[in-house]
Parts: C-alpha cells; sequence; structure tokens
C-alpha cells in the first residue's frame, strides 16, 4: 500500500467508486490504500445535511421543524441511519435520501479536501504553551488518572480550560514524550489484558430452553422490533473457585450497565435477582426489558422462566447467545473493562456488598464516553428512563471530575 494521505485526485476517484456502485475492497485496489484508511476518510471528511428528521432519544419527528436548531430542545440528538454501518457509510447512493426526513450525510471530494486542509493547520492554531501552562496541564491530568480517568475524560470535564491551550491529541503526546509527570504505562488502556488459556471445558447446553431463543432468532426479532429496549445479562468472577459474583445488566445503545452482588454464582441467584427487580418495578420492567440477551452459563439456567409471569402470560422476550461467542454480546464484554480497572481479574470478591457495587456502577455510568457524543450514560439514561428507575436500580450521579476508576474506590 501506499502513504495513507489522499491527494485531490485520490478523493475524486474515490467520489466516482461510490458514485458506481464498486465495493469498498475494488475502491481499495484502485487507490491502493488500505479499507481502513478509505473508512477514516469517508468518516471524518464527510459532511452533514439537516432536515425536519428524527430525534434518536423520543424516535419520533419533531413536531417543531425548527425545535433542535433553535436549541429549544436541550436533549436532540439526530437519528443515525442504520444505513450508515455499511459501506458507502453515506447516504450517496441511497435511492431513498430524496424522500427520507432523517438526517443525511454526504461525500464530497471538493469539501473533504478542504475540509483535510483544514485539519491538517488546526494543531498549529494553538499558541505556544509555556511553562505556567504546562505546570497546569501536568496538574489536571496527573489528578484525572490517579482517579483511574482516561485522558478524554479528563479533556472533556475540564474542556472550558484545556480546549484554550491545546488539543487532546497534543496532551497524549506529552505524556507518551515524558513531558508530564503521569507516565504512559499509568494509562487505563496502556495496561494489555493478559493471555487467555483455551480451556476445553465440556458445556452441557439444555435444548429445550433454546428453542425460539437462539442468536439467529434474536437478530431476526430485532430486525422486526428496531425500537424495542435491549438489555444484555452476564456475571464477572473473581478468584479461581470462587462462589461470589456480580451479576452485570448491560443497556448497550448508551453503554450503561448496573449489577447486582450475589452470594452464590448458580441459577437460583440470578433468578432471585431478577425476580425481585420485576417485582420493585412492577408494570415498568415490562415496558422497559423487551429484549433480552444472556449466555449459557450454567447460571443463567432459569434464565427464560423470566419470560413469563407467575400466570404464565409472556411479557417479554429472552434469548441466548452462541457457545463461546462473547462478541454476541460485545457491549456488555467491553463494559466489564471498567469494573476490571477498580477489581482486577483472580481478586476474591468477598470484600464485596450491594452497597459497594453500587458505588462502583455509580462512577463507571457518570464516566464521559465519546460514543454518547461526550455525554455519560448515567444523564442518557435518565433522560429516557428518568431518575426514578436510576434510584431503583441503586445508581447515583457522580460529578465527573470525582470519578474514580482505582482499586482505592472500593477501600
Amino acid at each position: 500500500m501506499s502513504k495513507t494521505r489522499l491527494d485531490h485526485d485520490d478523493r475524486v476517484n474515490l467520489q466516482a467508486g461510490i458514485a458506481k456502485g464498486y465495493s469498498l475492497r475494488i475502491i481499495s485496489k484502485i487507490l491502493n490504500k488500505s479499507r481502513s484508511t478509505i473508512y477514516r476518510e469517508i468518516i471524518n471528511n464527510s459532511y452533514y445535511k439537516d432536515s425536519r428528521h428524527t430525534c434518536a432519544h423520543c424516535k419520533l419527528n419533531c413536531k417543531n421543524k425548527d425545535h433542535y436548531k433553535n436549541g429549544e430542545c436541550q436533549i436532540f440528538i439526530a437519528y443515525e441511519c442504520k444505513h450508515w454501518k455499511k459501506f458507502p457509510y453515506t447516504c450517496n447512493r441511497c435511492n431513498e435520501s430524496h424522500f427520507c426526513s432523517n438526517r443525511k450525510r454526504y461525500y464530497d471530494c471538493v469539501d473533504a479536501h478542504a475540509k483535510a486542509k483544514r485539519k491538517r493547520k488546526e494543531p498549529r492554531t494553538f499558541k505556544k504553551i509555556n511553562d505556567e501552562d504546562l505546570k497546569q496541564i501536568d496538574s489536571i491530568v496527573s489528578d484525572g488518572v490517579k482517579k483511574g480517568q482516561s485522558l478524554h475524560h479528563i479533556y472533556v470535564v475540564n474542556n472550558d480550560l484545556l480546549s484554550k491551550i491545546c488539543s487532546e491529541r497534543t496532551i497524549r503526546r506529552y505524556v507518551y514524550h515524558n513531558y508530564l509527570s503521569v507516565k504512559a504505562h499509568e494509562l487505563p488502556r496502556y495496561v494489555r489484558y493478559s493471555h487467555k488459556y483455551d480451556y476445553k471445558k465440556k458445556k452441557i447446553i439444555n435444548v429445550e430452553r433454546m428453542l425460539g431463543r437462539t442468536f439467529s432468532d434474536y437478530k431476526k426479532y430485532v430486525e422486526s422490533h428496531p425500537d424495542d429496549n435491549i438489555f444484555q445479562y452476564d456475571s464477572v468472577e473473581g478468584k479461581i473457585d470462587d462462589k461470589k459474583a456480580i451479576l452485570t445488566i448491560t443497556y448497550p445503545e448508551f453503554r450503561f450497565q448496573f449489577g447486582y452482588f450475589i452470594s452464590k454464582q448458580n441459577m437460583m441467584s440470578v433468578y432471585k435477582r431478577i425476580r425481585n427487580l420485576q417485582k420493585l418495578l412492577g408494570k415498568r420492567y415490562e415496558e422497559i426489558f423487551q429484549i433480552n440477551l444472556s449466555d449459557n452459563g450454567p447460571e443463567f439456567s432459569k434464565f427464560h422462566e423470566i419470560e413469563t409471569d407467575k400466570y404464565g402470560r409472556n411479557l417479554y422476550k429472552v434469548f441466548f447467545t452462541n457457545p463461546y461467542r462473547s462478541t454476541d454480546k460485545a457491549s456488555c464484554e467491553k463494559n466489564h473493562e471498567f469494573i476490571r480497572y477498580v477489581i482486577p481479574k483472580r481478586k476474591s470478591l468477598d470484600f464485596l456488598t450491594q452497597e459497594k457495587v453500587e458505588l462502583l456502577f455509580s462512577h463507571i455510568n457518570s464516566y464521559v464516553k465519546e460514543s454518547n457524543k461526550n455525554k455519560t450514560p448515567y444523564d442518557l439514561m435518565v433522560e429516557r428512563f428518568g431518575k426514578e428507575f436510576m434510584d431503583i436500580i441503586g445508581i447515583k450521579r457522580i460529578k465527573p471530575s470525582d470519578v474514580c476508576l482505582k482499586p482505592s474506590l472500593l477501600r
């Protein structure tokens, strides 16, 4: 492959290839660029066209056409089209774009080239950093990293101050070049996971409970019910042969996660916890937990029984992932990363209580995430389901600057 940076001719050929209906692989060969380079080019240098479009929160068209333009709606987020997840990631060759009321994304070679040139100049637009500014950056970053916060979280929380001095990318470069007292290995994402041993365990799967609840059934149901809420279930273990565990429940749309401490990692403990949550929420449980997905672990052997109430009526849908396929509920597994910042693997869970678990998830859900457009999962969940729901599951808002994801949080 040639150099990664695209010139004007490359962008012209890219737009022409999209218009002709070429695949990403063919365009990659024509331009002699990697597929990831073309993907970043389209995502970073496309432009958006606003219209009277749908809000991602309520998933309904706004009655007031200028509601979002005037800033009257504080929680408005433009609904992103599902076709953007596939190549060409834009509306360039969509036949329905003229009739669609959603927000639109287009790739134009001239506009993309001008935007790329502006971005190359951006890092040079900041003033030269003096010693006082460097000390200020060092103080803010060091304090946040000690609490287990990422550089992105620190930059967003202190944006009013840091954005006037330098970019987030510059701060990251300072850390890696040892200009600050914080070292690269102290960053949350720097440490890599340990090697996973390939244990070949025989797992007995109850075929009867899987009927109509397989992962392929799940995907078909989600396609036919795109507006239903999806929740993913899993459990986090402590050291080997430790009976205690944490039952985690994840809302992947906002990367929100809460959980319950269970003294025994078995099916009855999980079943009782979920039934207790149903009692606390009453009819709201049926409205919120519409689609439920878990793995085939033995602790979820009675999971399918929550699908019906005591009278045998079907209230919600329950599905199971494929065996040994953690990617089937990737959002849930990814969120466990934050738990491991505070509770490392192979550490005993004997010290845990439900109050400590609620404190842990309160900090995790007050963590600013770029995927949530720099909003916290807590704030988005309050907007969607209300503060009463958060109080019932024991999650509180933590001031972003006070978020701590270090083992010291639960001591």
